[in-house]
């Protein structure tokens, strides 16, 4: 009897812990697609004044 109950207990914590393990997962999995969009926004404008300056450049008179 007190097998049955102490593997019950067992299997209630697995459980738990895998619901949890599914969440961190989750929660992970948000934070670096977070991080991805936020570096191709930090790409997007580096390009956009690298654009800038070479538009400078190109009206700029040479001497």
């Amino acid at each position: 009897m007190d097998d049955d109950l102490l593997e019950q207990r067992f299997d209630l914590v697995d459980d738990r812990l895998e619901h949890h393990g599914e969440r961190i997962d989750a929660l992970e999995g948000a934070r670096d697609q977070r991080h991805g969009r936020r570096l191709e926004w930090i790409v997007i404008a580096l390009v956009a004044l690298e654009a800038v300056f070479e538009v400078l450049m190109y009206f700029h008179p040479h001497a």
